[in-house]
C-alpha cells in the first residue's frame, strides 16, 4: 500500500455546506510516490461571490486574495492534472469530495475520476474507541506538528504524514492492499454516509 501513488489534498471553502451553496477558495495538495513527497499543488480559487467574514477568520482567505485567482473550473482542472493516476486522500474526505462535486455542479468544474480514501475513516477503524479523530487530535497524539493550520497546503502536508503512519498500522493488522483496506474499514460506505452532513 505504501508504494501506491497518493495525492493528499485539502480544501478551504466559503462555508460548511458545499452540497448546497458553499464554494472552494483554496486547494492544497502533495503527491506521494513510495511514501515520499514528490510534488505539491497550491492555489487560491475565486468563488465568484464574497467570502463570509466568519470563514475568513477560520482560514484567512479574503476577497482581495482571490480577486485575480482562477475560478473553480480552471483551478480544479489543473488539480485534476496534478492528481492524474493517483489515489486521492483527504481528512474527512466526505467534505472535500462534496465540495468538488458542488464545484462540478455549480461552477462547471471537471469531475475527478480518481478513487478516494479518507484518513479520518481509517483512524476510526484503527481506534474505534478514540473519540477525537480530528486532524489536530490525531497529529497531536502522533507527535506531528501541523505547520500553517487551516491553510490548505499545510493541512494537506500534515494529512500526508498522518496517512502514511495510518497505512503502516493497517498493514501491521494484515491489510496488504487498498481494496482489502477499503473493505475492512467500510471506507466507501462511511464516506457516502458522512457526505450527507455537508
Amino acid at each position: 500500500m505504501e508504494s501506491v501513488p497518493y495525492v493528499v489534498f485539502d480544501l478551504e471553502t466559503t462555508g460548511l455546506r458545499p452540497s448546497i451553496s458553499d464554494d472552494v477558495v483554496q486547494i492544497g495538495a502533495v503527491r506521494l510516490e513510495g511514501g515520499v513527497e514528490t510534488g505539491n499543488f497550491d492555489t487560491l480559487v475565486n468563488p465568484g461571490r464574497p467570502i463570509p467574514p466568519v470563514s475568513t477568520r477560520y482560514h484567512g482567505v479574503t476577497d482581495a486574495m482571490v480577486a485575480r485567482a482562477p475560478g473553480a473550473a480552471e483551478a480544479i482542472a489543473t488539480f485534476r492534472d496534478f492528481a492524474a493516476g493517483a489515489v486521492l486522500v483527504a481528512h474527512n474526505a466526505a467534505f472535500d469530495l462534496t465540495a468538488l462535486a458542488g464545484a462540478a455542479e455549480r461552477r462547471g468544474a471537471p469531475r475527478l475520476p480518481n478513487p478516494a480514501m479518507c484518513s479520518m475513516t481509517l483512524a476510526r477503524w484503527l481506534d474505534p474507541r478514540e473519540p477525537d479523530v480530528s486532524l489536530d487530535g490525531l497529529c497531536g497524539r502522533a507527535g506531528l506538528v501541523i505547520e500553517h493550520r487551516h491553510h490548505a497546503l499545510g493541512d494537506a502536508r500534515a494529512t500526508a504524514v498522518l496517512w502514511m503512519s495510518l497505512l503502516a498500522r493497517a498493514a501491521a493488522r494484515g491489510s496488504l492492499n487498498l481494496p482489502d483496506l477499503a473493505f475492512r474499514s467500510s471506507m466507501t460506505e462511511r464516506i457516502v454516509e458522512n457526505a450527507r452532513h455537508f
